[in-house]
């Protein structure tokens, strides 16, 4: 990934009718992206590459909540595991040239 002038936010949801459930006042949504990945890593490069693509902006990528985690895992800005909530409906992380941070679920 290039080095970022503006991080991009990366809104991960289990589905594509969640999209539609996000708080608007947080979140405009340039882009919804339904990658077909396999493993944390191919998901790792479809979110890095959305990012570059949508620097500044919102992107919600539909994935399973355990590729997520795994993909977190891998992407740790700071190379701590950041495990969000299991109850949240959507995982939020900004992305820049230096890694995933974890966003709070709070609007």
């Amino acid at each position: 990934m290039s080095d970022l002038q503006c991080p991009a936010t990366v809104v991960f949801v289990a589905d594509a009718a969640a999209a539609d459930n996000l708080p608007t006042s947080r979140f405009r949504v340039a882009q919804v992206m339904s990658p077909y990945v396999r493993t944390p890593v191919d998901l790792v490069g479809a979110v890095e590459q959305a990012a570059d693509e949508y620097r500044g902006e919102c992107v919600t990528v539909v994935a399973p909540r355990s590729l997520v985690n795994e993909a977190l895992d891998e992407a740790s800005a700071d190379g701590t595991s950041a495990i969000p909530s299991p109850d949240a409906p959507w995982v939020a992380v900004e992305v820049d040239a230096t890694g995933w941070k974890l966003l709070p679920a709070e609007s």
